[in-house]
């Protein structure tokens, strides 16, 4: 009985037919093609953040004082994100939400970087043209911040003001 089973697999073994280069190619493009598209089904529908104005509140609670970078969008002074040497908050959906230095990014005024990582999403901040200087310690730029969802997906864009202060 052994035998005949060990002979059947063998001979089912015999069957099988060798893939050309070109139709194994054909095959893999196949293949890729349905994996990507349940990738794409897999992921949830974008969803657009507005973050909300970062408070004195906030600011004492979260112990964000300090030289660093305020970001805010627009003709707005309200600040939408702080910057500093290792962290960066931004507020969304009234929650202040911390993202940490990527230790790739480039390096901006003070000690900030262009690039901040967080659980939920990526920050990726840019400040552009020389300075201005705007008194006590302060200097303000042109600058923008988007904001990226973990599938790498623009989820915010604002540009606007920038002050640098120590």
């Amino acid at each position: 009985m052994r035998v005949a089973l060990l002979g059947a697999v063998i001979l089912l073994a015999g069957c099988h037919k060798e893939l050309t280069p070109e139709e194994q190619a054909d095959k893999d493009r196949r293949d890729i093609a349905m994996i990507e598209k349940a990738q794409q089904s897999a992921r949830p529908p974008l969803t657009e953040i507005t973050p909300d104005s970062i408070t004195y509140v906030d600011i004492e609670e979260h112990d964000l004082s300090g030289s660093g970078c305020n970001y805010a969008p627009g003709t707005s002074l309200g600040t939408r994100v702080i910057a500093q040497p290792e962290v960066a908050y931004m507020k969304i959906d009234g929650k202040m939400t911390r993202f940490a230095r990527d230790i790739g990014a480039r390096e901006l005024p003070l000690g900030t970087w262009s690039k901040y990582d967080g659980l939920e999403y990526s920050l990726r901040l840019k400040i552009s043209g020389e300075g201005r200087p705007a008194g006590n310690k302060t200097t303000n730029y042109d600058g923008s911040v988007i904001l990226r969802d973990a599938f790498n997906r623009v989820v915010y864009d604002g540009s606007g003001l920038v002050q640098c202060s120590a």
